[in-house]
């Protein structure tokens, strides 16, 4: 399995100050480019996997070049079903690992998902190949 960090960001108030603190982080996870992958894009997207499988979904959607835009939450569908890691116990919990507010960190974010997306499918080919 190949590992990678994804940013990650946490909000709080802190109480003394009363200000609102952003501690920026990331998280090693790995990428399973296994039949694993489908299998849970399967179970937890049943509306998106009756229409196209998980490394079709991908390769159009970097084909169309809308990786990272205004489908973000989509994009992170499809990154969740490549995700391995014990810090990421489902996806709500997943979802509430990003901030979509804070542009720098969004950019980080989407060029994170791209080369996430460019790993999968260049083993897709690769595996295809064999």
């Amino acid at each position: 399995m190949i590992t990678t960090k994804l940013p990650t960001i946490k909000k709080h108030i802190d109480d003394a100050t009363n200000q609102l603190v952003v501690e920026k982080g990331e998280i090693t996870v790995g990428i399973d480019t296994s039949l694993f992958a489908e299998e849970r894009w399967e179970r937890f997207f049943p509306h998106n996997a009756k229409n196209e499988t998980l490394f079709a979904y991908v390769e159009r959607i970097q084909n169309a070049g809308v990786v990272g835009g205004a489908n973000i939450v989509s994009d992170l569908k499809a990154l969740y079903c490549f995700m391995e890691s014990d810090e990421i116990p489902d996806f709500k919990s997943f979802l509430q690992m990003f901030d979509l507010a804070d542009t720098e960190y969004l950019k980080a974010l989407s060029n994170k998902i791209k080369f996430v997306f460019e790993i999968a499918l260049k083993t897709a080919t690769a595996n295809a190949k064999n």
